[in-house]
Order: structure tokens, then sequence, then C-alpha cells
């Protein structure tokens, strides 16, 4: 994660708590759709961009060239964010 902010747009969403404090993916209908249009438009704009969660910049730990959910270093975003563009 270090090092990242100078070459990044950082995009938060408010949640990813169930109500026992657990990491959980809260968003409503309307966070869902209003994250994909802004991830669209901005990647019309920056067309090489890498779309990631704070997660995904996890150090890979075991050198696989996967970070898998074991190296986490934190749980945010709570969704895969690949998955959801």
């Amino acid at each position: 994660m270090k090092g990242q902010n100078a070459h990044s747009i950082g995009i938060c969403y408010e949640g990813g708590l169930d109500a026992e404090g657990n990491p959980k993916d809260t968003r409503t209908p309307e966070q869902r759709s209003a994250l994909r249009l802004l991830v669209h438009r901005l990647l019309k704009l920056f067309k090489d961009a890498r779309v990631c969660g704070h997660r995904d910049l996890s150090p890979d730990r075991d050198g696989d060239g996967t970070v898998e959910p074991g190296e986490w270093v934190k749980q945010c975003p709570c969704f895969e964010v690949s998955k959801n563009l």
C-alpha cells in the first residue's frame, strides 16, 4: 500500500461492517450503481488505470503472484472490486 497515493484516485464508500462489526458488503443498490458509473467515467479518462480495492494492494507474502485473503492487510472494500464493475 505504501507509495500508491501519489498515483491514484481514491474512492470511498461508508459502511462495510455488519451489525456485529464484521467486514461485509453493505452497499445499497444505489451505491453500487453510482460507484459503477463513477469508475466507468474515470476509466474513460484514464484508459490504462488499474481498478482495485485497498486489500488488493496488500503484499504478496508468499510470492505466488496473487494476493490471497490470508495476505490482506485490510479487509476493505469487503467486495471483489474487479467483479463489481
